[in-house]
């Protein structure tokens, strides 16, 4: 939420797209601050409460304002003070204060304090970062798409409201979705639109996959957890029989290894853009009978192509689907190939024995008979 806390001088001056006077940064910026919780602000400080040490008005102001759309080409927009702005940067100033950090002397002129923030978590030598996830219970990233590094991973579950802080909400929403992605093989975001997020792509997959188990014909009362995603389900089913312990009882006549049939089928011809079996009850070839998944699959990969096979409904989706290769972890108990070793010499000054060629013992008699077949032809 943006809001204005200036009065109408202060609206004019913005809108000739430069900074009010000193006077007025400071009535505006200290009511602000009265609004955020700080009540001992006063326009009389020789810099503002709550921002780190030796941040005059002006930076402050900067750091707290933004400039809204004012519909004109000729300008860069209106400048406004942002209230919810204001409440991150103070709520970002504490977290830097309990790093030790209570002045940005230290960082580039004109550092927000989101941006000391960044470069602090940023900074591989201070272990900070290390430090924020351990406390979140975050010691590895394998919650965490391949390629994921440890600062990517720290802003995907960053707290928007406190900066510098992990949200365990949304670490959990993140890690939930990315399980359910996992489920089915994918462990990289490299098939999707570039910058998703793991939420996004399984909220993305969410929908056709509820195709899917549609098409199967089953509902989420068939898994002892009634509360779990399309995909985990749709994961579950096409694992069968392995899964089997995940499921209630099965549909009547239906046995572990159709239903995975039926599953891994409803998923392939949805990826294809099927969104249901309607058009292939039509066909000439399932007259009197019921379309099921596994033979409307058939019928679409059959040669030659049947001439009543229906169009698919949807664009095809099937990269999104598609299984990822995991990384291989190498253990650590695993031996190395010895290529050195300081207990002989290198082969180059290694002595090696000069075997004689094989000798064969001759008589006097054939000796000479070979002189004189050898000699004879000259």
């Amino acid at each position: 939420m943006v809001t204005s806390v200036s009065n109408s001088t202060t609206a004019q001056v913005a809108a000739s797209n430069s900074l009010p006077n000193i006077a007025q940064i400071r009535a505006d910026l200290t009511a602000a601050l009265i609004s955020a919780g700080v009540s001992n602000a006063s326009e009389k400080d020789l810099t503002p409460k709550g921002f780190p040490d030796g941040v005059s008005w002006t930076d402050a102001y900067r750091m707290v304002t933004k400039r809204v759309e004012d519909n004109n080409p000729k300008t860069p927009g209106t400048l406004v003070l942002s209230q919810d702005l204001l409440t991150r940067t103070l709520s970002g100033a504490q977290t830097l204060k309990n790093l030790g950090i209570t002045s940005l002397s230290r960082f580039p002129r004109g550092t927000s304090v989101m941006g000391a923030i960044d470069q602090t978590m940023q900074d591989k030598s201070n272990g900070i970062l290390a430090s924020t996830l351990a406390q979140a219970g975050i010691y590895d990233l394998t919650a965490f798409p391949t390629g994921t590094t440890a600062y990517q991973a720290f802003k995907l579950i960053e707290d928007p409201a406190n900066p510098g802080k992990i949200s365990t909400d949304t670490f959990k929403e993140y890690k939930d979705a990315y399980a359910a992605l996992t489920s089915l093989g994918i462990t990289s975001l490299q098939n999707f639109p570039r910058a998703f997020t793991a939420i996004e792509a399984k909220n993305l997959l969410e929908p056709k996959s509820d195709l899917m188990l549609k098409m199967v014909g089953v509902d989420k009362s068939l898994f002892k957890d009634s509360s779990l995603s399309s995909l985990r389900g749709l994961s579950i089913l096409s694992k069968l029989p392995n899964s089997i312990d995940e499921l209630n009882s099965l549909p009547s006549g239906t046995t572990s290894d159709q239903l995975a049939m039926q599953a891994n089928a409803a998923k392939k011809l949805v990826t294809m853009g099927y969104d249901d079996l309607s058009g292939f009850s039509k066909m000439a070839s399932f007259a009197g009978t019921t379309a099921t998944p596994v033979l409307a699959l058939a019928a679409v990969m059959g040669s030659p192509k049947a001439a009543d096979l229906p169009h698919p409904t949807s664009t095809s989706t099937e990269r999104y689907f598609q299984s990822t290769m995991a990384p291989v972890l190498k253990s650590y108990g695993t031996p190395n190939k010895i290529t050195t070793t300081i207990l002989a010499k290198p082969p180059g000054a290694r002595v090696y024995p000069n075997h004689l060629p094989p000798t064969k013992i001759v008589t006097a008699a054939q000796v000479l008979a070979f002189n004189l077949a050898y000699w004879g032809k000259k």
